[in-house]
């Protein structure tokens, strides 16, 4: 299976003024060689370098015919040639560091972040994209990075069935979720929690619908860099023998979970209580980097056993437990009415 999370480990490149410039090297390469969308050097280089202009609102950068021209208080402060060749990243990269290493000598507050401005570079560049994408810097919240590992696993047994809240797909949780099932031996079914699971590694849940997948199809992905279709198929044995599953979901219930939750309701293995799910589509791929940095890029779509896209659609629930009995995607993490719901029909059907 593909590893999606990469570990790479970058040698600074030191230009005239600040450090770990190759923030920008690393943008520019993921966007030419994973982005799921066509996303132009030249855009690229303007979005990142707006930044200097929401750090000191005297720098403007803007293009004149072929060329970029930086004002200072609104008057020519210097002018950058384009490169001639649009598809020359190297070109591009080389012109985006010169700027910003020319816009420090003319702004005292630029030079004083000198540091920063790389950082600042890609986050201007992924403010822009698909909303799924993102930069985390080197300066962001220790609690927003995407690899910081959270408590994301709970199971307990109500009577004869077991109930295991999935908070994040992290690495480890597929064994963890194959261990209590295995342990349980006593267990009738089980009801696999997925309320406020906005996803995580994409294999972790892979491996979780193979646990209970006799064969077929778990899902598949498309990228832009390559027309081939990458299936993931279950293999032979299910280690809960057929017995039943119940899955639920609400309006954060997203991406892996939604990956896990089309593989077994499609198969007819598990059944799906709650509300619509947030119809998250797209597959992102962590790069994680030097001081603490990582890059999140989205680069490729997934798609169900039966070629359904999730993508801003979402899965349907069978049985409702919105207001109302509604299905419209809500907040229904810690609500016990839908671990209720659960158990009834499993007691019901």
């Amino acid at each position: 299976m593909k590893r999606l999370l990469t570990i790479l480990f970058f040698a600074l490149i030191p230009l005239k003024t600040f450090a770990d410039t190759d923030v920008i090297r690393e943008v520019f390469n993921r966007l030419n060689q994973d982005y799921l969308q066509d996303v132009q050097n030249e855009e690229i280089a303007l979005k990142g370098l707006e930044s200097l202009n929401k750090i000191d609102s005297k720098m403007t950068l803007k293009k004149v015919g072929n060329q970029f021209v930086l004002f200072e208080n609104q008057k020519v402060a210097e002018t950058f040639n384009l490169p001639e060749n649009t598809q020359d990243k190297e070109a591009w990269i080389a012109l985006s560091k010169n700027i910003i290493n020319r816009a420090t000598s003319f702004s005292e507050r630029l030079d004083v972040l000198d540091f920063e401005l790389p950082d600042r570079f890609a986050q201007a560049v992924f403010e822009n994209l698909d909303g799924y994408s993102h930069y985390f810097s080197a300066f962001e919240d220790e609690t927003e990075k995407p690899f910081k590992i959270r408590r994301q696993f709970a199971a307990r047994i109500i009577d004869d069935v077991m109930l295991i809240k999935i908070l994040s797909f992290q690495k480890g949780v597929a064994e963890r979720v194959k261990k209590n099932v295995i342990e349980c031996s006593k267990c009738s079914a089980l009801i696999l929690d997925l309320r406020a699971n906005g996803g995580g590694f994409l294999n972790e849940a892979i491996e979780i619908a193979d646990l209970f997948l006799d064969e077929g199809i778990i899902t598949y992905t498309s990228s832009a860099q390559n027309d081939t279709l990458h299936y993931f198929t279950a293999n032979s044995g299910d280690i809960f023998a057929g017995k039943p599953i119940v899955l639920i979901s609400d309006g954060k219930t997203a991406s892996a979970a939604e990956v896990l939750i089309a593989a077994l309701t499609e198969q007819d293995r598990a059944v799906l209580i709650g509300t619509r799910t947030h119809g998250k589509g797209t597959v992102q791929d962590v790069t994680k980097m030097a001081s603490d940095r990582a890059i999140s890029v989205t680069t490729s779509l997934f798609y169900t056993p039966s070629g359904q896209t999730i993508e801003k659609r979402g899965l349907t629930p069978l049985i409702c437990t919105g207001e109302g009995d509604s299905c419209a995607p809500s907040d229904r993490f810690g609500k016990e009415e839908d671990i209720e719901a659960a158990l009834r029909y499993l007691k019901e059907e």
